[in-house]
């Protein structure tokens, strides 16, 4: 038996199995602590120092593993791999770039240096603050080598931290922070990675980079109830996850406060331990503990988790709303009266509908309720269709032309202008604010093509603005955007002129759902998805996506889905 196999096979026989790879540059392992649900096990890479016996390649395969070690956190093994002047300005915190691996690595020896090639393709970046941005293009990043007294030595390499697929997955730590709405009435998700800590447990590196505040995508747009305390320590006790803080935080800041921590800490306890929040390892209040429940975020923000809500839908040139037994009947008020010069229906959170005119001039506001009125809310040149925020405010764009766009925000009677520059000078086909008030997305038109991209809404009144724009959908050829929908305030669906559907979101490359030639609107709700369908004899129906295929929804007075004229079409659930 060889060296190799010798310590594979007693590393094997203990109770954490070790794999030493041939070479014996890094030391891959299982870590962490079992039966606790705060900290599962992790995959360990442990560096290595460089071996001066080892070829240039070799050197350069050492630096990517021990840029991938979990267990030394400020990468000193990895600075050894360098020339001391580069060692000096080498910064592992400035970013990382993700790869996945492509040709194998080619080396150039050159008179003074050598230089090894590494080649594949980006998939992603990490900011410092753990923003993950989905990314593409070739990789070719030259690894340029000096040989000393030590032996090789690299003196140029590329920024940051360059980490395989795998090793990110290793690394860091997917992670749904929950900082709060402008107004603290509600919740909005971050979706970060976080390194993870090898002496820490996994919910204490949460909180610890929840209480550093947003990523950069949202910076500017929430708040956080911890501003101006530390975190001491997490701990688990009596089947309770126990935070620890450094102070108390405003008395009206409490219930915020601990909705961010439940909704956070989710993710990691899976929903089904309670939480306690402390002082300085004192009850939070002298006479009784704070005790949070498992689901505290669902009662401060119920959009968290909505139950059971029904969808609106266009039939016979009214609107109408759907029961518990898939049948439908008219709204009150005047929108449950057939009237063909309305489209696009958009559902407020306080039982209220806008719609667009028929000649995209004009939105009109209607009360859900005996004797509501369709009142005239807006007027433009040539409007996109409106959307709801959880503010009871209304969204429209106004197109004066092709390449001009001016968001539009109108609460409680009064017309305010929002700064948007990225969107000045092209054409906004379609915009949407998700459920948390906060994240927004729209369909852009220029020159090129169509696209989706989604940011944030920051500021109120005369200053609110439109920022932190990324693209999630990016311009394919001659491709369309139809409609878009939020699911959530993390994903959002699309649909294309092809009547493909897609998932989108800030952290992941869109994914391709079954798609149906008959679809021609979208609207979603949390687990739900609606989609407007027409037959080629111009029939419609309401069809609902069961994960596997699209099947009619709305039945009619004989208890049958099937399409019909006139029929059920555009369903729209609130704030969709």
């Amino acid at each position: 038996m060889g060296t190799t196999a010798l310590l594979v096979a007693l590393a094997c026989g203990t109770a954490s199995c070790s794999v030493i790879p041939i070479g014996g540059r890094s030391i891959v392992g299982e870590s962490g602590s079992k039966g606790n649900p705060l900290g599962d096990p992790y995959a360990r890479v442990i560096a290595v120092p460089p071996n001066p016996t080892w070829s240039a390649d070799q050197v350069v395969s050492g630096f990517m593993a021990a840029m991938a070690s979990i267990d030394d956190p400020r990468r000193d093994v990895a600075r050894q791999y360098l020339t001391e002047d580069f060692a000096r300005t080498w910064d592992p915190q400035s970013g990382v770039t993700v790869y996945k691996q492509g040709d194998p690595r080619s080396v150039q020896v050159g008179e003074k240096d050598t230089r090894v090639i590494l080649k594949g393709t980006v998939t992603a970046l990490i900011d410092q603050d753990g923003r993950y941005r989905p990314s593409g293009g070739p990789l070719n990043e030259p690894f340029i080598l000096v040989k000393g007294p030590n032996g090789w030595r690299i003196d140029s390499a590329p920024p940051g931290l360059l980490l395989s697929e795998a090793d990110a997955e290793r690394a860091y730590l997917k992670v749904d922070l929950y900082f709060l709405d402008d107004e603290r009435k509600g919740l909005v998700v971050d979706q970060v990675r976080v390194p993870i800590d090898p002496t820490s447990n996994f919910a204490k590196t949460t909180v610890e980079r929840l209480l550093r505040g947003p990523s950069s995508s949202l910076k500017g747009a929430v708040r956080s109830a911890f501003d101006g305390t530390r975190l001491i320590d997490v701990t688990t006790e009596d089947n309770r996850v126990v935070v620890d803080l450094s102070n108390k935080v405003a008395s009206d800041l409490v219930g915020p406060m601990t909705a961010q921590l439940a909704g956070t800490l989710a993710g990691l306890t899976k929903g089904g331990w309670g939480f306690e929040v402390r002082v300085g390892g004192e009850p939070y209040y002298t006479d009784s503990p704070l005790t949070v429940d498992a689901q505290e975020q669902t009662r401060f923000d119920p959009w968290m988790a909505p139950g059971e809500i029904y969808p609106y839908y266009l039939a016979d040139d009214s609107l109408w709303l759907l029961g518990n037994e898939k049948t439908g009947q008219p709204v009150l008020g005047r929108a449950g009266q057939k009237d063909s010069t309305r489209t696009r229906p958009a559902i407020s959170a306080h039982a209220q509908v806008a719609t667009l005119s028929a000649n995209g001039r004009g939105i009109s506001v209607a009360p859900l309720a005996t004797g509501g009125e369709w009142q005239q809310w807006v007027t433009g040149e040539s409007l996109a269709p409106p959307c709801w925020d959880r503010y009871q405010t209304l969204w429209t764009v106004d197109r004066p032309d092709d390449h001009t766009s001016k968001v539009i925000r109108i609460r409680d009677g009064q017309r305010y202008p929002v700064s948007a520059p990225d969107l000045d000078t092209v054409y906004v086909k379609s915009f949407k604010v998700a459920r948390d008030g906060v994240h927004v997305a729209v369909v852009v038109k220029d020159g090129a093509g169509e696209q989706v991209k989604i940011g944030t809404v920051i500021g109120r009144g005369n200053a609110t603005r439109i920022a932190n724009l990324q693209v999630v959908v990016p311009i394919e050829g001659k491709q369309t955007i139809e409609d878009i929908a939020w699911k959530d305030g993390k994903t959002l669906y699309v649909l294309t002129g092809k009547s493909n559907l897609l998932e989108a979101s800030l952290i992941d490359e869109p994914k391709t759902l079954a798609s149906d030639p008959r679809i021609q609107s979208i609207t979603a709700l949390d687990g739900s998805l609606l989609a407007g369908a027409r037959e080629d004899d111009g029939k419609q129906q309401i069809l609902y996506w069961t994960y596997a295929k699209w099947e009619p929804l709305v039945k009619n007075e004989n208890g049958t889905t099937d399409f019909a004229d006139h029929g059920p079409s555009v369903p729209a659930y609130p704030l969709g």
